[in-house]
């Protein structure tokens, strides 16, 4: 049964999960930001630099049964979220050392393994908090955001100051990373130990509600499978940019991978900060759908600008709508759908719409940049290649015409 922590426990909860918070999304962001860029320097073609980061995605997908499991076994969620950090750290762990002894198998299978410590901390970091601060969990989930946007954003920065102070080659120096992640998934499981752990969720003894299971049998299937598209595609064209987007700035804006390439790519990564809270308060101004669509279609022109003119502007602010549009359309799903619904219309699209998109935008990005790389040459490969894959936005922009206006509804915060 889950229970709410006291005083010191829940401010070191949420100093944990926080530092936690950081250090998850860094990590995730060292593998387009960091690895791929370096395994692309070192001549792998973008067919496989696709195929890895798609196995990541769905690797990290398939691993999600394993999270309440752990729990379970584990007797309880600070341990469990121990577990993610050491996965984590033996991925990074194997990358740095394929990259020592020049065995670049070694790195891919870091890479995929990566996606199984990727699918620890969300959960359980926002479970911790909700139990453990109850009804106050909002202001603490906030503080937990804002050091995962900076972990994202540092990210690039911190690993570029290891590996490209000296030279490419010095890429093994990730094991610094790997032994940060290992030490802080440690004192989570000694506290968990020690002191104090949220333990995993009792068993329900109520029966469901079969009124309430026709309702949602009854929910309609051409809504969802509208906005199952939408994201699909939308997905797809951000994914496709995300996975690139350290070799673009490295192949095609010429920036060598070097210190100053790690802070333009924070740079740019530093736009979801700002940009949650910017696109909240539009919504509520001009409405949900109209700021769902807007920003995708945003992002995609925006990025097209900066394809033609190489402008950090423009992908700093295409970005800030990509990082920032995914809340929006969670929060589409609370106003279409009755409360009772919301979970599982939200689990189908997170589940397949956004996994499914994660893995088919690199993938796709990926094998075209190789198709046109014999006809445009390896930059202008690149180039076509997500061009393309922004036409899905395009789409995706489009057809927010055709979702419904929500029922008039209590006002519920968007990014609390």
């Amino acid at each position: 049964m889950m229970q709410e922590g006291k005083g010191k426990d829940r401010a070191t909860i949420l100093g944990l999960t926080s530092i936690g918070h950081f250090i998850n999304d860094g990590n995730t962001w060292l593998i387009p930001g960091i690895i791929l860029p370096v395994l692309s320097e070192m001549g792998v073609n973008y067919a496989v630099i696709g195929l890895l980061s798609a196995l990541y995605s769905a690797i990290s997908a398939l691993a999600s049964p394993l999270v309440p499991l752990s729990i379970k076994w584990l007797g309880g969620h600070m341990k469990a979220m121990a577990l993610g950090m050491f996965l984590w750290a033996f991925a990074i762990g194997l990358s740095s050392i394929g990259f020592l002894i020049h065995d670049l198998p070694l790195v891919y299978v870091g890479v995929v393994l990566a996606g199984v410590g990727a699918a620890y901390y969300h959960p359980i970091g926002s479970a911790l908090l909700s139990a453990t601060y109850g009804g106050t969990a909002g202001s603490a989930l906030g503080v937990n955001g804002a050091f995962g946007s900076l972990g994202r954003t540092l990210y690039p920065l911190i690993g570029s100051l290891l590996i490209f102070a000296g030279s490419v080659s010095e890429a093994y120096n990730l094991w610094v990373l790997a032994f940060i992640t290992f030490i802080v998934g440690l004192s989570v499981l000694l506290y968990g130990v020690y002191r104090f752990d949220v333990h995993a969720y009792g068993k329900s003894t109520s029966r469901s509600d079969p009124s309430s299971n026709s309702m949602t049998l009854k929910v309609s299937v051409m809504l969802i499978i509208l906005l199952f598209i939408i994201t699909l595609l939308r997905n797809t064209a951000g994914q496709g940019v995300q996975t690139f987007l350290g070799i673009y700035i490295n192949k095609v804006l010429g920036i060598k991978l070097s210190v100053t390439y790690g802070e333009v790519l924070s740079m740019i990564l530093a736009s979801a900060i700002v940009g949650q809270p910017v696109l909240g308060w539009l919504s509520d101004k001009v409405g949900r759908r109209f700021m769902a669509s807007l920003s995708t279609f945003a992002f995609a022109v925006l990025f097209i600008i900066f394809i033609y003119t190489g402008n950090l502007i423009a992908v700093f602010l295409a970005m800030l709508f990509v990082f920032s549009n995914f809340p929006l359309i969670m929060a589409v799903l609370g106003d279409l759908f009755p409360r009772e619904q919301v979970s599982w219309a939200t689990s189908i699209i997170w589940n397949g719409a956004v996994t499914g998109g994660n893995v088919l935008g690199s993938l796709i990005t990926g094998l075209l940049a190789q198709y046109y790389e014999p006809i445009y040459g390896e930059v202008g490969a690149l180039e076509h290649a997500l061009l393309i894959v922004l036409i899905l936005a395009f789409i995706s922009s489009a057809l927010w015409v055709v979702v419904p206006k929500p029922p008039k509804r209590s006002r519920i915060p968007l990014f609390g």
